[in-house]
């Protein structure tokens, strides 16, 4: 089975792309995450004492085969391919290989030569700009794909016992954060949803693992939703940062144990991408 290489330019739909360009084959991609130690310089202190480590933009290599019959067709090729990443849009990528997670990256300049003269073959690599260092899920956490629709893959931190929930309706849980980092709004900017209606006085949803607290302060009868957005809080849409305690929630490594109180019935959903160095 050959490689395949699907792509989604801002809101256009994805597609594969040696169905958009004939001729035009992916061979494979690699990429390496890129760590960024930072340390403190303190005066008659040997040494640089270890500050903090962050992931950098990153590049991603795509590597190409493209066939063609003659010059002509060969810059007939070459220009449609560098009309089709010439959009100035923000492009998802993904290949056959992790087919479930995504990049979200921006071509670089990139030379289509033949590979010897009078060939009618040329090989190139196309570097992509990852601003993020990240890659991603291409689902969301609530999203209904399962494992055996493509929506989880092998090297994603699957749990043994199968595909964990985000939908609850209990005071006590635990969300399961599949990345390979920690979930954090505040400081990294992450996406972390946590929709809920609930009955009662309040909402108070407390992560026990980590200790982080968000509360919404103001009585609800279970037909209002209220959303966390990261660091922002919504009542049906509208901000309500003033109804919060200012916080925000944080998400370790695999498990975390969630307690509510403060209502009496709540349905809460934790909605955000999976965070992959890979």
């Amino acid at each position: 089975m050959k490689p395949k290489f699907w792509m989604k330019i801002g809101d256009q739909d994805e597609f594969e792309i040696s169905q958009r360009i004939k001729g035009l084959l992916f061979r494979s991609e690699d990429s390496t995450p890129q760590f960024t130690n930072t340390y403190q310089d303190i005066a008659n202190l040997d040494g640089s004492p270890f500050a903090y480590q962050t992931f950098a933009r990153s590049t991603v290599n795509a590597n190409f085969w493209l066939q063609y019959r003659d010059y002509t067709d060969f810059k007939l090729l070459k220009h449609e391919i560098y009309r089709l990443f010439g959009y100035r849009q923000l492009i998802r990528i993904r290949t056959s290989t992790d087919p479930a997670k995504v990049y979200f990256v921006y071509p670089t300049p990139f030379e289509i030569t033949p590979i010897n003269v009078g060939d009618h073959n040329a090989l190139f690599t196309i570097p992509f700009d990852n601003p993020s260092g990240y890659r991603y899920s291409m689902y969301r956490s609530d999203s209904p794909y399962t494992f055996e629709q493509n929506g989880w893959q092998l090297g994603m931190n699957l749990l043994a016992e199968g595909n964990p929930t985000y939908h609850f309706t209990t005071t006590k849980f635990k969300v399961y954060n599949a990345s390979d980092i920690k979930i954090d709004p505040y400081l990294k900017r992450h996406d972390l949803k946590i929709i809920s209606k609930f009955t009662g006085d309040s909402l108070k949803i407390t992560n026990k693992t980590n200790g982080t607290v968000w509360s919404y302060n103001k009585k609800s009868a279970g037909k209002d939703t209220i959303t966390l957005d990261g660091v922002n809080s919504f009542f049906n849409g509208k901000n309500c940062n003033s109804d919060t305690n200012f916080q925000n929630l944080e998400l370790e490594i695999g498990n975390n144990d969630i307690e509510v109180t403060g209502a009496t019935s709540v349905d809460i959903t934790f909605s955000f991408p999976f965070i992959y160095l890979s």
